[in-house]
């Protein structure tokens, strides 16, 4: 993990009975995107003095622009009280008033939570609807600065003839009429059918949601970046003052990589999304959330949401501009395998600063970088004269675009490993240089080339390959390779990842006794010789196929995947796929086997009334080999799969 900037640093270290911050205008704060912290997390344990306790944990962040401290449900007492909104007094007892109070005195800002419909998404109480002047009154005394208006019990028998977005588009104005341009009116109907972004920025909405479905975001990587890619599609119908909102940053909760949660960060960034921690403030890594070149980038004046430049559907290249005539520049990899990733700045000299690093190169016109697999680089690009060191390109275990996994090596046996480093910037000629090549303890790393150059000039590339050896008793799992180029006057880092596996031994063997080099499972891990049971390990049962019972094979839950290294050195795979009876006569699903790139075998539908269907299927030549379950098109709760007697015959 990169360390935090000083900038950061010094508003971290700021302590919390310092002297207070001014609160921007209402002009200011709608200059950008919202920032803060949502109690979402918390659910219905949320109370005042948790509330209290957030908000002490994020005043130190304020300076960057965290100020919003989001209620999000539960805060409500059962009823109202004399028509009135009312606060649970057993979870605040002394008022929203006096927290609003509180959280201003601190140079912060509350935000709540209400419902377009007659009640409360979480924890009960009332609604708003045909409340929506007296709600906005009440909250406007308490001094509340936010609302997020949520989409729940909405009374659709009372708009007959209308569909959801005409019934949203009823709801929401009201509310916004009512509370003034001085709150921010983050509308959260998330439900896809209601549309918000067509007519979200006319409804004066601050922000609106972009989900296609009623869910909130989950911690975890294929989620995230699946939101994104759907917020994306919304960018058209973003500006300033009127915010897509692809939900909350996940930094902090543990579900995802460092890695991952930068990359969140980086592309909510670029997107002009809110920026609304969900992990208590004291646990979201400042070096991620507190990064305050990354956040002026977010809450750039001129607003613009960050779009694509190029995509392939792996590999992103987005840009946003920005008010002083700078861009930002993304190059985000999306696939399980470092990437090459590059574009043109224009024919003249750029200053390229990258924003995580620090570091300041010039180039000539292109932007390139070796980007790690799930990463997101994030640069601010400016036509400049300043003298600055060439981009150098650094290149460590380069792959063909479209490779999606490592690179394997076997434990014991030699295999190639190159580096290549380009002068991309060609603003200066780069000399002296020279590559060196870290393995882990115990391995062998020795140039096969020459490892050093006396001079690399504008545009030109130095490739080393280099003979690693893992030992023969190196772990089956993933390694880190770390690499340097070093030069007159700089240095770069680089590195990679690369897999020790070993493809299974002569003759037939089963697969629940080969080690997988990855794997997917919907719930639950993959068991060996049992059936997938619950979400426990180890919780399966013997493998059960309409009374047939197998001794070995794999149990799973699809959708599911089942990666194996076979070197080249394979002919065959066979099993018996079917539903097991653990789950009675529910569910259904597809059988794949794919070789490398393409599938080779389907099973086609099975369901848990059908006896194991035989799956025998030639994998000859095949480096990789891939067991996939499909979900056979209905609630995928009952499909429990079984790779029954799964089998796999090498040379």
């Amino acid at each position: 993990m990169r360390m935090i900037t000083a900038a950061a640093a010094a508003f971290l270290a700021m302590p919390l009975a310092g002297p207070l911050v001014a609160l921007p205008s209402a002009a200011e704060a709608a200059s950008g995107p919202p920032m803060g912290w949502s109690s979402r997390g918390l659910g219905c344990s949320v109370s005042e003095a948790a509330v209290r306790q957030a908000a002490d944990a994020l005043a130190p962040l304020a300076p960057l622009g965290y100020r919003y401290v989001v209620i999000d449900g539960c805060w409500q007492a059962p009823q109202r009280s004399d028509g009135a909104l009312a606060p649970d007094p057993g979870r605040f007892p002394g008022g929203i008033k006096a927290l609003a109070d509180h959280l201003h005195g601190k140079g912060l800002k509350l935000g709540l939570s209400l419902s377009a419909g007659t009640r409360a998404c979480s924890g009960g109480g009332p609604g708003s609807y045909g409340y929506e002047a007296a709600d906005a009154r009440q909250a406007k005394e308490w001094g509340v600065d936010y609302v997020k208006y949520d989409w729940c019990s909405i009374p659709t028998t009372d708009f007959p003839g209308k569909n959801v977005q005409q019934i949203a588009e009823a709801l929401y104005p009201p509310m916004r009429q009512a509370l003034g341009d001085d709150v921010v009116f983050a509308m959260n109907n998330e439900d896809g059918s209601t549309v918000p972004w067509l007519w979200g920025k006319n409804a004066r909405a601050t922000t609106w949601r972009t989900n296609v479905y009623n869910r909130p975001i989950p911690d975890g990587y294929p989620s995230m970046v699946d939101i994104w890619e759907t917020n994306q599609l919304r960018a058209d119908h973003a500006g300033p003052g009127s915010w897509a909102d692809p939900d909350l940053l996940q930094a902090g909760l543990g579900g995802m990589t460092a890695t991952e949660y930068r990359t969140q960060f980086t592309l909510w960034a670029i997107g002009a999304a809110p920026l609304i921690l969900q992990a208590a403030p004291d646990k979201a890594p400042p070096a991620i959330v507190a990064n305050p070149k990354v956040i002026a980038v977010n809450q750039d004046r001129l607003g613009v949401h960050g779009t694509f430049v190029k995509s392939d559907g792996w590999y992103h290249v987005l840009a946003k501009p920005l008010e002083n005539g700078d861009r930002a520049i993304v190059l985000f990899n999306e696939s399980d395998r470092a990437a090459t990733l590059s574009t043109r700045l224009g024919d003249a000299r750029h200053r390229v600063e990258d924003l995580w690093t620090g570091a300041i190169t010039s180039s000539e016109g292109e932007l390139a970088a070796q980007v790690p697999a799930h990463a997101a680089l994030m640069f601010r690009v400016s036509e400049s004269r300043e003298q600055a060191p060439p981009l150098v390109t650094f290149e460590v275990d380069p792959g063909e675009l479209g490779a999606d996994r490592p690179s394997v090596l076997e434990p014991g046996r030699t295999g190639e490993i190159v580096t290549r480093v380009t002068n991309t910037g060609a603003t200066g000629r780069l000399r002296d240089l020279r590559v060196t090549l870290g393995v882990p303890e115990g391995w062998q790393a020795v140039a096969r080339t020459p490892a050093t150059t006396g001079r690399l000039d504008g545009g030109a590339t130095f490739t080393v390959t280099w003979a690693v050896t893992p030992p023969a008793n190196a772990a089956r799992t993933t390694y880190e390779l770390t690499a340097s180029a070093a030069f007159a006057g700089g240095s770069q880092p680089g590195s990679a990842v690369v897999t020790v596996a070993q493809a299974p031994p002569s003759g037939r063997s089963h697969l629940s006794d080969v080690p997988w080099t990855a794997v997917k499972n919907h719930f639950g891990p993959v068991e060996k010789d049992t059936s997938n049971g619950e979400r426990a390990a180890g919780d399966g049962r013997p493998i059960t196929v309409e009374g047939v019972t197998y001794a070995k094979g794999l149990g799973a839950h699809a959708p599911a995947e089942i990666e194996y290294y076979t070197g080249g050195r394979c002919s065959a795979v066979a099993f018996m796929a079917g539903i097991d009876d653990e789950v009675g006569a529910a569910g259904s699903a597809g059988f794949e086997v794919w070789a490398d790139g393409g599938r080779v075998a389907y099973s086609g539908l099975v369901t848990g009334t059908m006896p194991a269907r035989a799956v025998t299927v030639s994998v000859q030549g095949a480096r990789f080999v891939r067991l996939v379950a499909t979900n056979g098109g209905d609630n995928a709760t009952s499909d429990h799969v079984d790779f029954a007697d799964a089998t796999i015959t090498c040379e």
